[in-house]
């Protein structure tokens, strides 16, 4: 299955991180928002990709792996099928959210072919967080389905 997600994510202190790629950053304390994408199979399959970034054993990869190594939980994610590139798009939907700001510059989006400034966003508000993800989706035309365990 190939698709895109957004992973919603409790940061239960504040972070700083270290990236040759990407620099110095810090995330505060809160709620976060990751959108990424999994257009591959076996490993890199959709179902494969949401369910590792559930796991917390793992190898750290990629920049969102050091986000979730600890102090992190993952509340859910919202993911839909596509057989195209809509990662960017839910990104640029996500950030025109109420509420929503974007994060550290190149993070999740150091590969960026649309050029994204971010694929991780604070959120400032939890009320109807997943209502407002999954309008994103729909008015992408996607559906958009929920797992709060990784399993899809």
């Amino acid at each position: 299955m190939r698709g895109a997600y957004v992973l919603v994510i409790d940061l239960n202190e504040n972070r700083k991180f270290q990236f040759k790629s990407i620099g110095n950053l810090t995330c505060e304390k809160g709620t976060w928002l990751y959108v990424g994408s999994a257009m591959g199979k076996g490993s890199t399959s959709l179902e494969n990709r949401i369910r590792r970034h559930f796991h917390h054993e793992k190898t750290v990869h990629w920049h969102i792996d050091h986000l979730l190594k600890s102090g992190s939980e993952i509340r859910n994610a919202i993911w839909a099928e596509s057989s195209i590139r809509v990662e960017c798009d839910i990104a640029k939907g996500v950030e025109q959210m109420k509420d929503i700001y974007p994060g550290p510059k190149g993070f999740g989006s150091s590969d960026c072919r649309k050029k994204c400034w971010s694929h991780l966003f604070q959120s400032k508000v939890d009320s109807g967080l997943e209502r407002k993800i999954k309008r994103v989706f729909t008015t992408l035309n996607l559906e958009p389905r929920i797992t709060e365990d990784g399993n899809i």
